[in-house]
């Protein structure tokens, strides 16, 4: 018995995207190589630190989105902490003294965003929230590093930053009540 084939046959030819991210990804690390390389041979400040996260910031967010946890509450939140890091670096290896105030109100105001995204459309939401509670988990850490390693003053931005997540922590456990160990219990599969 013969079997007659009416699938057409499958052809292993690479689609366009693809083609396209491969030429990029090799032009990013080319940029990069070659920023590091030029800042090393001119000296002076380390801009191409900057650049190169300059470029992994577009990449991640442009080039290369996410396939799990691709929603808008996500992709706020991994924007704002990749351009507080850029934010932070550039303060450090070109010009100092603002970030301190400059990374806490962009925070404080991403909360602010995030969380009328959030409460809008909480039912659709509030599978969401996990990565809106560990950068509220990751913003207290910072607040608590920036005082103990820095053993500074304290700063007007970071005590609103704070509020913010305390505020923002307390009003999701106060809308879920006892849901929100059940959350976590359903995030990291906890018995």
């Amino acid at each position: 018995m013969t079997f007659k084939e009416v699938y057409p046959h499958v052809h292993n030819k690479r689609s366009i995207r693809q083609f396209f991210m491969t030429i990029c990804k090799w032009l990013f690390i080319f940029a990069s190589i070659t920023c590091a390389l030029f800042n090393i041979f001119i000296g002076g400040k380390a801009w191409s630190v900057v650049a190169i996260w300059s470029m992994w910031l577009v990449w991640d967010q442009l080039l290369n989105p996410d396939m799990v946890e691709y929603n808008r509450i996500s992709q706020i939140i991994k924007l704002v902490i990749n351009s507080c890091i850029l934010l932070i670096l550039t303060d450090n290896f070109l010009a100092s003294g603002w970030a301190a105030q400059v990374v806490p109100i962009i925070c404080s105001s991403s909360m602010g965003l995030v969380a009328v995204l959030l409460f809008t459309d909480f039912k659709t939401q509030q599978r969401n929230l996990l990565p809106l509670i560990l950068f509220c988990f990751e913003c207290l850490i910072a607040i608590a590093v920036y005082y103990i390693w820095l053993r500074t003053q304290i700063n007007l931005a970071m005590v609103i930053m704070g509020l913010c997540t305390f505020g923002l922590l307390m009003a999701c456990f106060i809308r879920l009540g006892g849901e929100f160990i059940e959350e976590f219990k359903k995030r990291f599969s906890v018995k």
